[in-house]
Parts: C-alpha cells; structure tokens; sequence
C-alpha cells in the first residue's frame, strides 16, 4: 500500500491545480409548479435537477437550493402521467410552471414502470439512484451500487456476487423489473446475483413495503425498478461511451449505446447497447482470493413506434457471464473445515490469474418483450405487455477423472409473461385494474451424474388486481387489493428410485393502505399498512444436496431428515407490514426517516444444523425451517449543504428481528450499519465541473447473531438455540475517497473519476457473506472511469 499512496495523493494534487479556476455561483433555487393539461396542480411529483431531488407539496409546489451554474437536465415524474424532461442553462434564480402529459405509453414500459410503482407506493419508503449517481458505481453489479440505498444491504457470496437485501428480506421476497419485466432468473440460491447489466439503467427506484397489490407475492419485501432511458424520436444519432479500470482483480470494464430515430417513419426510434467486463482473482490485503474471477458479455436492442394515442415497442437483452467461486470454501475434511474457519486464513492459496477454474458458475439469460398501448377515449389507457425469458444455469464443481469439465447442476429455466391492464384517471381519483400471469418450466438438463439439487417443476400463476388513488387538498390516499392462484406440479424421487409427482395449489389475497399528509411546503408524514402472502419456492420445499455456489448442503420444508414432510405441513408465508415516515426538505437541509414493523408468520430461513462429508468434500449443512418471526427497524438519510462548495450526505439502517416462536435469534440478518460522505465542488468558467468526495462506510457487529459452534464441536451440540459456525465479524470503517471532473468536448461531454475503495487496506469480514467463514474482503481498490457522452435529444 505504501507505494500506491503517495501515486494517489499525486494524482489528486494535480487535478487540484490544474483546474483552479474561478467558483460559480452555487446558490441558485429554481422553483415552480407542476400540473396537469385541465390546470389542476399535481401534488407528489418526483423533480430532478443536477443530482437533487424534491417533491412537489399538496399545492404542487417544488423547489430545489444551493443549485450552481450551467446547463442541466430538469426531469420530473408522475404517477399516469409522461417523464418530464428540459435542459435549462441556469444563471439566476429561475421559476417554470411543468405541465405534464396524460400517460400514452404502457405500464410497463420504463419510465411507467417507476410509477407504476409509486401507483401503490406513494405514501411507502422509496428512493431512486438517479443517473448520475449510477456514474459512480459504473463497472460494478447491480447488488453493489444498491448498497447505497438506506435499508438495502447484499447477501454475498464472495467478492463479485452480491444480492439485494431489503429490510432484511431477500430473494424470492424481492422482485426485480427490467425494463418493465418482471426477472425471472435462477432466483432459489442467495449466490444467484440478478442477470441484469447496471449500464442499461438511467435510474433504479428501490420501492420498500408490501408491494403485493400491484406484483403479487414476489414483492412481499420491496421492489427494485431498473429504468432504462426514454426513447427518443429522434433524427439525429448519438449515444455514450464507458470504459473502467479496476486495480484489486485487474479488471476492465466497456460500454457502448447508440441510438437514433429514422428519417422516412418520425414515428420510430431504435438503440443498441452492449458490454463487456473481465477481471482476475480480488485480493485481500494478505493473501489472493484464488479463483474469483468474473467475465461479462451483454447485449440490449430496442424498438419503438409511438403515435399520439398508441404505440409498441420491441425489446431483447443476452445477458452472459461466469464467475469463479472461491477455491477454498471447498474443503477436502471436517478438520480443514474446521481450520479455515478458527486460522483465519484460507487453506488454498495460489498466484493471480484471470483463469476461472471449478467451482465456478456459468448464467445465460435471454430476455424478450413486446408492449403495447392504445389510449381509450373517455375510458383510459390500455396496456398489454408479453415477456419471455430463457435462463440456462450451469455449475461446474471439482470432479474426478477428468469429469470437471462436466457441470454438476445443469438448469434451463423458461418463462412467460403476459400483463393486461387497464389505467384511468377520472378528476381526483386515478387507478388501475389488470389481471397477469406466469407460466415458467424448470428442467434440469441430463448428463450431470449428480441428482439434482432441485427437481423439474412447472409453476403458473394468475392475479387480479385493483388500485386506487385519491387526492385532496394536503391529503393523498389509496387502496389496492390483488387475488392470486398458484398451482405448483414437481417431479423428483424419493429412496433415489422412485419417481413421484407431487403438486401444489395455493390461493392468497393481499391488501394495502395508504396515506400522506402534507403538513406544510416543506414537510410530510406517510404512513402505510399492508398483508401479503408468498407459497414457498420449489427450492425451499425440495433442496437436497450440494449448492456449489454457497459450498454448503441444503435440505427443503420437504426433505427433512431424510423422509417425505406431509404437505398439510407446509404453510405460505403472511406478511404484516406497517411502516411510517417523514420527510423534510428545506433550502439547504433534507432528512427522511422510515421505521417498520414487519410480522411474519411461517417465515422460511436456512438454520444450520450440522455438516455432512460428500465425494467432493465436507460442508456444512443447512435446513430450510418455517417459524414466526418479527422484523422491526428504521432507516433514513440526510443532506446539508455546509456551504456553497461542500456538501454533506449520510445514511443509516438498523434493523432488529427475532424468532418469535422460538425465543431466538433469526439468521443471515444485516447489522446496524451507516455512511457519510462529504463533498467538495467547483464549477469552472469554462463550464467545467469538478468534485472530491470523501467517505466512510461504518459496519456494526451483528450483537444479535446465533451462537458460536464450531464444526468439529457441531456433533457435540444438543442445543435447541439456532447455532453458526463462526462468530459474527468485528463491525468496521473503511475510508473511500472519489475525485472526477465533467468538461463540454464541442456540443458532448466527457467525464474523468479516480476512486480509491478502502484506502487503508484493511483487513475485514462481512456478516453477509456467505463465504466469511473462509477468507477475508478485499483490500484497496483503485478505480479509473471514464465517460464520453454524445447524445443528440438533449
């Protein structure tokens, strides 16, 4: 580390002089008004201008402070009604009255989607990482940069596979849409990061709380919206470039978009993008983490024909990578898995390289989507959307005589989706009322030599749905509620011969309510109360075996100790949620605080319960249980700006769960955990616009985590408490640091950042990485980022 220092410090030195310049005024305000085309003022409007955000008050009002000079982006969104977009050159204190557009363009295309959302999400916790914040997070997955979202952690397994967590809640909990459709990757093993590319994204709305009305159960803890940018009728071609370098796992990073209209049908637009990312194996500051490299090849295309009153768009994505999982969380006997654990170090440790050996995965996922809208005079909008999706999963372990080129878990997933709704605004009241479906087939491909870790299954579901929403005065109110039918048909045997045919039929409602008041301009209380339900997935019912990706066995509701679980046993999950917040935006000052309360009856979680020797090593071995639980906790941000020059932002999340009906501990539940970040930036008389951000990322000790038994001491153990094999990790600070600047290149932009992540190398464990047991995190990173952007709608 000592000679990578003093180059950074160098580095930023010279940026410092090269660019002196002379400070801008950077206490500028646009403020102003939203409304609708009859006049009415639109209250709870999303307004976006040079990286702040504010809500339009109960009067429609909004305005944005401590604004510097120079040509920017205004944005606005609203639930029903078309993105909002302006660039404005602000030099002086500026007032603009919006008018929006009724809605013409599907639900579920991007932008709609986001508000789609909002639709039942209004009065719940959200936040949106707009696209200059994704900048930062450029080259990195799509689990890494929604760590910034308060309430939002990542279940780990390793460095380079991150899921989303949301108040606690993951996977099968969380859904995803991409590009207006809803992910339906491998989503049954917490190492099963979402097949999505963060560079198509323009912004990514997390949406906290029971989401169910709209999404079903798939949303029982929260949803996260990747929006994708506008299609633009445009003639003229343009688009951007990234290119990224990445010092720690040696790896680089490029992304193209091109765009562009067509010169004979105004009426047509199209764009492609595609990326690429190869790095080698992450290193701790003592040692490298052998066989955890990543390599990324992914495409996108679109198509768009948009009339006044109707229009369609196609859309397909590839997205293709393989990921090499750590070489020594695979341990050859009790007493290395034993070792690794109480040595803190690893027992495999080898040279860099950017080859990826077994145990790792290989994910191809194919997305297809056809959308349509026809708006339906005196009636509203109606939207039809078709998504289709294929998701191969290969996982290759270390076999013998030669076999580990063979995978040991081959998986073809294949799923349909089709979306019919109905969207109306009538004075006052807006809603929707629609009916979906799904229809997936999972099949494991032959030729493994392995009995599957999950079976065959084939899965539909059907849901109805109605929402509504009601505004008046400081008050904004709504209401939904959603019917849903799953029938589940699986194939799999039982005493490794006997092939048996079970099924599953589960029929839930869900309900939600809602309110804001507007207690003034500047401040505003939600409060929000939903139920929803979710059956449990096919892995969580009939895992048995091996997982790879997480080096452990895993045993479903219905695989337990060895027999069949009668069916009658097995129970959906319930959610209670209840959650309250507040917001306040003043002209220098912003704070917004959520605190829930979430009951869970039948609550599914992986408890250890032992370890087990295979032919291909001893693991441990977790039990999927079923139990009530509670999960309470509050999360929230804040932002000041200290001075015309400085800027300070943090978040923070804390989060309390408990085993209610065992008097325990819950597993895998991220500790209290904050961020602060202070900001230096100038804009120069050229038009230039530099930045130095400072930061600290805090991690507390998870104090509530299960006991200690170590894995030679498991077969001792006749405890009922829920045990783990380590201890939770000592809590942390790291210390980052990110200095970039944005100049004009004739009528584009190019950008240039320099990132150094955990600058004083130290050493650390998370509490939500699976592999803890087994290495360290990474130590220093540097991070080189550029950007050229040509865009020609602006």
């Amino acid at each position: 580390m000592l000679h990578i220092r003093p180059r950074l410090l160098i580095v930023l030195s010279l940026l410092l002089v090269a660019f002196p310049g002379h400070a801008q005024n950077c206490l500028l305000t646009i403020s102003g008004i939203v409304k609708e085309q009859n006049g009415d003022v639109l209250p709870g409007a999303t307004v976006s201008f040079a990286g702040k955000t504010v809500v339009s008050d109960s009067e429609g009002k909004f305005r944005l402070s401590g604004l510097c000079g120079g040509a920017v982006e205004l944005t606005v969104n609203y639930v029903g009604y078309q993105n909002f977009y302006q660039k404005i050159n602000l030099q002086k204190d500026t007032v603009i009255t919006i008018q929006l557009i009724a809605d013409e363009t599907t639900l579920q295309e991007v932008e709609i989607v986001g508000n789609t959302a909002a639709k039942t999400g209004l009065t719940n916790s959200s936040y949106s990482l707009s696209q200059q914040e994704l900048e930062h997070f450029s080259g990195k997955s799509l689990g890494e940069a929604l760590k910034r979202v308060p309430g939002v952690s990542a279940l780990q397994t390793g460095p380079a596979i991150f899921k989303p967590v949301i108040d606690g809640l993951h996977s099968q909990r969380i859904l995803i849409l991409n590009n207006g459709i809803r992910q339906e990757g491998q989503q049954w093993g917490v190492e099963h990061a979402p097949e999505i590319d963060p560079f198509i994204a323009s912004e990514i709305k997390v949406v906290k709380g029971s989401e169910a009305v709209r999404y079903g159960s798939d949303a029982i803890g929260g949803v996260i919206i990747v929006d994708t940018p506008p299609m633009h009728q445009a003639q003229k071609f343009g688009g951007e470039l990234n290119a990224g370098l990445f010092s720690n796992n040696r790896m680089g990073v490029f992304s193209g978009l091109l765009e562009g209209g067509f010169k004979n049908a105004e009426s047509m637009s199209w764009r492609i993008q595609s990326s690429v990312k190869k790095g080698g194996d992450y290193s701790t500051p003592d040692y490298v983490l052998s066989n955890t490299g990543t390599q990324e090849l992914n495409f996108s295309g679109a198509l768009s024909w948009k009339k006044e009153d109707r229009g369609a768009e196609l859309y397909v994505s590839s997205f293709n990578t393989e990921i090499g999982i750590l070489r020594a969380a695979h341990t050859g006997s009790l007493e290395d898995f034993d070792n690794s654990i109480r040595n803190q170090k690893p027992w495999y440790i080898e040279d860099f390289t950017y080859t990826i050996n077994a145990p790792r995965q290989k994910i191809n996922h194919q997305l297809l989507k056809v959308s349509a809208f026809k708006k339906i005079q005196g009636v509203g909008t109606l939207n039809i959307l078709y998504g289709g999706q294929y998701n191969q999963r290969k996982e290759y372990d270390i076999r013998r005589a030669g076999r580990t080129g063979k995978p040991a878990l081959s998986l073809d997933l294949f799923s349909n989706i089709l979306d019919v709704s109905l969207d109306h605004n009538l004075g006052g009241l807006t809603g929707s009322i629609g009916i979906n479906g799904t229809y997936k087939d999972n099949a494991n491909v032959p030729g493994t030599g392995i009995r599957p870790l999950i079976p065959n299954y084939r899965q539909v579901n059907t849901g109805l749905f109605i929402i509504e929403k009601y505004r008046k005065e400081k008050w904004l109110m709504e209401a939904g509620m959603r019917f849903d039918y799953q029938h589940l048909q699986v194939l799999t045997f039982i005493n490794n011969q006997d092939l048996v045919k079970p099924s599953f039929n589960f029929n839930y409602v869900s309900g939600s309510a809602g309110v804001s008041y507007y207690m003034n301009e500047f401040a505003r209380i939600t409060s929000h109360v939903g139920v929803s339900m979710r059956p449990p997935h096919v892995s969580e019912l009939y895992s048995e075996g091996l997982h790879h990706g997480t080096a452990a066995i895993e045993r479903g509701l219905m695989n337990q100790n060895g027999f069949q679980t009668d069916q009658a046993l097995i129970h959906k999950e319930i959610s209670t949620k209840f959650t309250q917040g507040f917001q306040l935006i003043r002209k220098t000052f912003s704070l917004e605080v959520s605190a829930y309360l979430n009951h869970i009856s039948n609550y599914v979680f992986l408890k250890p319960t032992g370890t087990a020797l295979t032919i291909r090593g001893y693991f441990p071995v977790f039990d999927y249980n079923q139990t009530e639980a509670i999960l309470t906790g509050v999360d929230g941000l804040m932002h000041w700006d200290i001075s015309r020059s400085i800027e300070y932002a943090g978040t923070f999340a804390y989060l309390y769960a408990k085993d209610v009906a065992n008097n325990d501990v819950l597993t895998f539940i991220p500790p209290a955990q904050m961020e602060h970040a202070f900001t230096w930036h100038r804009t120069l008389k050229k038009g230039q616009e530099f930045f130095i951000t400072l930061s600290a990322p805090v991690a507390f000790r998870q104090t509530r985590a299960p006991k200690t038994v170590y894995p030679l001491d498991v077969a001792a153990y006749e405890g009922e408490k829920v045990f783990d094999f380590a201890p939770a990790p000592a809590g942390y600070i790291l210390l980052n640091m990110e200095a970039g600047i944005k100049f004009p290149v004739g009528d584009h932009t190019l950008s240039i950042a320099l990132e150094g992540e955990n600058l004083t190398n130290k050493t650390y464990r998370v509490y939500m990485n699976r592999l803890r047991y087994f290495a360290d995190e990474p130590g220093a990173n540097f991070m080189l980022r550029l950007k050229y952007n040509f865009h020609s709608h602006e």
